[in-house]
């Protein structure tokens, strides 16, 4: 059965403009992180924000407690002395606003119910935890055009290791021939696919370099039609959905 996997953040939850809408209303509200123009501060946050988030998947840090640790961090790096405590206070500060700027990159939907229009089945492949990521789907409208959501915490693998997407091939009742991968990550989206023996398809909105000028890019997911096109001459075929019986994530 032909299956497009997605990765969920920066694929089409856009997880980048709610950290930089979050943080600039931080910086608004607390004196201190305007040591930093907005970019960089953007750009320190992003490096402790992934830095951390491998300490999550490896279960020795929860959620909140790296989101402290990262803001006890910056302020420790923009020269406040008691930064821990400081840093509850910002943190919630900061979850409550990036919660409240959630949205679906530009096109996702269209793109999503596009695919599905065409007989492919829809299966997320995220590193990250189960209530998170679902609360995603439902506040940015994803999940009625997703089939199936495979978290990191899930499957107790985490991308790029090729068995969360066996994994997620299998629940769906698919093959690694029958898919096509679309990510933005190329080390946990792109390489983690192909090591699964599926066709990856790099999302590069920005523009970077590529590792591999074999593998297809996509440079925006809209419009539909045009991105559709890309991931059918990447391999994903036309095919019939009703070998799959469960209804959409809600």
């Amino acid at each position: 059965m032909p299956v497009l996997l997605c990765d969920l953040d920066d694929t089409l939850f856009d997880h980048d403009r709610a950290t930089r809408e979050s943080l600039a209303d931080l910086r608004r509200g607390h004196q201190v992180l305007t040591c930093w123009s907005l970019d960089e501060l953007d750009a320190r946050h992003r490096v402790l924000l992934e830095t951390l988030h491998l300490e999550v998947l490896a279960g020795r840090l929860s959620v909140d407690d790296a989101r402290r640790e990262r803001f006890s961090r910056l302020l420790a790096e923009a020269g406040v002395v008691d930064h821990a405590a400081a840093a509850d206070a910002i943190a919630c500060a900061y979850r409550a606003t990036y919660a409240a700027n959630w949205h679906p990159v530009s096109g996702a939907l269209e793109l999503l119910r596009a695919v599905r229009a065409e007989g492919h089945a829809v299966v997320i492949v995220t590193n990250n935890g189960i209530a998170e990521q679902q609360l995603k789907l439902e506040r940015c409208g994803i999940g009625a055009c997703v089939d199936l959501m495979v978290t990191s915490e899930e499957a107790g693998i985490s991308k790029p290791d090729r068995g969360i997407f066996e994994y997620a091939l299998t629940r769906v009742g698919a093959i690694a021939s029958e898919a096509v991968m679309l990510g933005d990550a190329w080390a946990a989206d792109i390489e983690g696919a192909r090591a699964a023996g599926v066709t990856p398809v790099w999302f590069n909105p920005v523009g970077r370099p590529s590792p591999d000028a074999s593998i297809a890019e996509l440079a925006s997911l809209t419009p539909a039609t045009a991105a559709l096109e890309v991931l059918r001459r990447a391999g994903l075929r036309n095919g019939l959905m009703d070998q799959w019986t469960s209804g959409p994530v809600e």
